[in-house]
């Protein structure tokens, strides 16, 4: 009766396709044996000569028979195809089943009815679906939010009958972009993803039954999606709208639907049986310190960050997901997923969900199948890089090394200090700064003196190079130690000592009757109010005298010298050698081991813990740049950024704080000697005790400066050639931009600016731990 092939079928235009089947997804069914539908069929072929008719129903009837009696395939092949025959007795087998048009497709197809193509379809779920369990399903109402990762669940669980009906929702069209993990042809672009994952479901099996949501989730039509036509038995979850996720999880929560969610990332799946747990709190209570009633109204990334980190859980990425989060709007535009990632989630979604219906799985959670971790080639490296283990001094250490040392031409006769003046001095002096907060001093007070000892235990990291970063902090706390004893009206007699460096660093002896002028009570009085501030906020210039103030407190200190540059032209050089030593600060294993162990404090038990280092808490960042932070303890993803030459966003962080300061400043010595540095760590405190006084902020910028000692002094930075070369000219740069001549040697950079002070501040240690008396 239909006799046309697909060899005789003239192609038609694909906008004529798409213009005469609109946008529709839903196929035509013609039983033949009721005259008005096979009218009708006869009508629509007579009138389209494009129809492709597709005949297999002999070798279906074949099947089915073989399905409902297996036994059947025994049979001699003659004795077989009689039985065949038999099933259509005296009709055409036009007459046997069904006609199934296609119109987006101008295909015909000739099918078995629903039972028996059922039976046929679901035969080789057998017996890990069982003819029950298969029936259950098929009562069974599920919806899918999001059609990206969603198609391939949604494919999947057509192609195992696991629904009855199945509703889909996303607002988007194909975008060629799309076509890197959504299984569909490039003919496509431009459908709504419903009319494509629609269609194909009705090619795959035309009986099933979809429910388009063109529009994706709104609030008016969330309600209708889960509970109209009765509610659903399982919401399935991959959506991008965050807020979408959140008042789905409510509404499911309140109606007892079951959510399931797949990650792609990493096989991140989540589960939540609200249908078990009515309490159970949404997302496992990760988003309960949020008002997502508030998402909606968010305009910007940065305000709308908490709300995805907390959901995605951003420290859990995998490190190429981290790695790309990074360059989100830098090198990339969007999140990036794979055709392999995606595929898998379909099909583990679709065996939870079967899991979940038919009641064979009842846990809630957050889990990971994550296939880098499960299946992976034995890890390469040797060992991992330990902090060296030196032991904090002991009170027996020191009061053996003063023993075994002579000190009779550095300590002057003095008084013998009340323990409430001990206490204010040394309490002065470990609120000085020190680099990454490493608190690298110990101070010990006997017979009337008080000596000075560099911590080695807290020094020696990667940046702290001959500890010259330390050598500075101790400057720093020297200098908060005189300023508060000419407060206590003590005059102190104090010397290096050079030849006991670097173990021992200074000895003080005390004198009353001190009168402090002006100026050392003006700084003392800041001593508690200077912190590092690292806001970004809009420019303001400081006035010249004020630059020429603190310029002038810095060189008070013997062979010290400090230049400022407010030009932007050169704060943009600037900022450009300080990004990219920040960035290799990452992709140098040895500095990225300090930052992540050594330097930063992750959360406020480690802060506690440890009483030193930098808490994240305390860095000033907005939200985006706090994810990125954390981004970054992922050793994995920052060697990889590495590989794809990445980073640049922590390159913006940097340079976004520089382009935002008043002026940058930079302190030089007259040689490289610890004392020098000992000295530039006098002269910076005084400096930003001024600066704190006459309300400017300021923020260390250190990192290059070490990098450029430990290239050209040193030599010894694990880079190529090509780097050490950029390094050299790097530091070139610098000296040119600050007009540096020969004799003087960049010790501290910082960059001041006007805003508000920080709310959070550096921990110290205990008094404790860096203080001891052997009266």
């Amino acid at each position: 009766m239909f006799s046309k092939t697909k060899s005789e079928i003239i192609p038609g235009s694909l906008l004529a396709h798409h213009h005469n089947a609109g946008f529709t997804y839903t196929p035509v069914f013609f039983d033949l044996n009721i005259e008005e539908q096979k009218q009708n069929l006869l009508e629509i072929i007579e009138n389209n000569n494009r129809i492709e008719v597709f005949d297999s129903i002999v070798a279906q009837v074949s099947e089915y028979l073989k399905c409902v009696k297996p036994s059947l395939a025994l049979l001699p092949k003659i004795e077989f195809e009689k039985l065949v025959e038999q099933r259509f007795a005296d009709k055409s087998t036009d007459y046997y089943g069904i006609w199934v048009f296609y119109p987006w497709n101008n295909r015909l197809v000739h099918l078995l009815n629903e039972e028996e193509f059922r039976e046929v379809r679901t035969n080789r779920n057998k017996y890990k679906i069982t003819s029950e369990e298969q029936h259950t399903l098929s009562q069974k109402k599920i919806g899918i939010m999001g059609l990206s990762v969603g198609q391939s669940v949604a494919l999947t669980l057509a192609m195992e009958r696991g629904f009855g009906e199945l509703r889909i929702a996303d607002f988007d069209a194909l975008d060629l972009s799309n076509l890197n993990r959504i299984r569909t042809g490039t003919h496509h672009i431009g459908l709504p993803k419903t009319v494509i994952v629609a269609r194909e479901i009705a090619e795959l099996d035309p009986y099933l039954k979809v429910t388009c949501f063109h529009e994706g989730i709104t609030a008016d039509n969330l309600d209708i999606f889960l509970n109209g036509n009765s509610k659903l038995d399982l919401l399935i979850d991959e959506c991008d709208s965050f807020d979408i996720k959140i008042n789905a999880r409510k509404k499911a929560k309140a109606l007892g639907i079951p959510v399931l969610m797949e990650g792609s990332d990493r096989g991140t799946i989540d589960i939540e049986r609200f249908d078990l747990e009515p309490q159970r709190p949404v997302l496992h209570g990760m988003v309960d310190h949020l008002d997502m009633d508030n998402y909606a109204n968010l305009k910007t990334m940065e305000e709308r960050l908490p709300y995805i980190s907390a959901v995605t859980g951003i420290e859990t990425l995998s490190p190429r997901m981290k790695a790309s989060a990074v360059e989100l709007m830098a090198t990339i535009s969007t999140w990036p997923q794979l055709a392999s990632a995606v595929t898998f989630g379909g099909g583990v979604s679709a065996d939870l969900s079967r899991k979940i219906l038919l009641n064979q799985l009842n846990i809630s959670g957050r889990f990971f199948l994550d296939l880098d971790e499960l299946i992976s080639d034995p890890n390469k490296n040797v060992q991992k890089q330990d902090d060296q283990k030196i032991k904090p001094w002991s009170v027996a250490d020191i009061e053996n090394y003063i023993k075994n040392n002579s000190f009779d031409q550095y300590v002057h006769n003095g008084i013998d200090l009340e323990e409430k003046e001990l206490t204010l001095l040394v309490e002065a002096a470990r609120k000085a700064p020190s680099g990454g907060n490493n608190q690298p001093w110990r101070w010990h007070y006997q017979n009337k003196a008080l000596h000075l000892f560099l911590e080695e235990s807290s020094a020696q990291a990667y940046l702290d190079p001959a500890f010259i970063s330390s050598y500075i902090s101790l400057g720093t706390a020297i200098e908060n130690l005189l300023l508060t004893a000419a407060t206590l009206k003590l005059k102190v007699n104090w010397q290096f000592t050079p030849l006991m460096l670097p173990k021992h660093i200074a000895v003080f002896s005390f004198e009353r009757g001190f009168e402090a002028d002006d100026l050392q009570l003006s700084l003392a009085a800041q001593i508690t109010n200077r912190h590092t501030n690292r806001k970004i906020t809009p420019k303001q210039l400081i006035p010249l005298d004020k630059l020429e103030y603190l310029s002038g407190l810095a060189e008070d200190i013997d062979g010290i010298s400090c230049k400022f540059v407010s030009d932007t032209e050169k704060i943009a050089l600037v900022s450009n050698i300080a990004s990219h030593c920040d960035l290799l600060r990452m992709f140098i294993p040895e500095a990225y081991h300090d930052f992540v162990n050594r330097e930063m404090r992750w959360n406020l038990d480690e802060v506690n813990s440890t009483e030193d280092g930098i808490g994240i808490h305390t860095l000033d960042l907005g939200n985006t740049d706090q994810v990125g932070i954390r981004l970054a303890k992922d050793e994995k993803a920052i060697q990889f950024l590495k590989t794809i030459n990445g980073g640049s966003g922590f390159k913006r962080l940097t340079r976004d704080q520089l382009m935002a300061s008043s002026c940058l400043g930079l302190i030089s010595g007259a040689d490289i000697s610890a004392l020098s540095y000992l000295r530039a760590g006098l002269a910076t405190e005084r400096l930003w005790l001024g600066a704190t006084d006459i309300k400017i902020q300021l923020h260390p910028l250190n990192v290059p400066l070490i990098f450029f000692y430990k290239n050209s002094i040193e030599n010894n930075l694990s880079i190529d050639s090509f780097e050490k070369e950029k390094l050299f000219n790097l530091e070139n740069d610098l000296r040119g931009i600050f007009e540096l001549d020969e004799q003087q040697h960049p010790m501290f950079m910082f960059r001041l600016f006007i805003a508000s002070s920080s709310p959070e501040r550096t921990i110290r240690k205990s008094t404790y731990k860096i203080f001891s008396s052997g009266r």
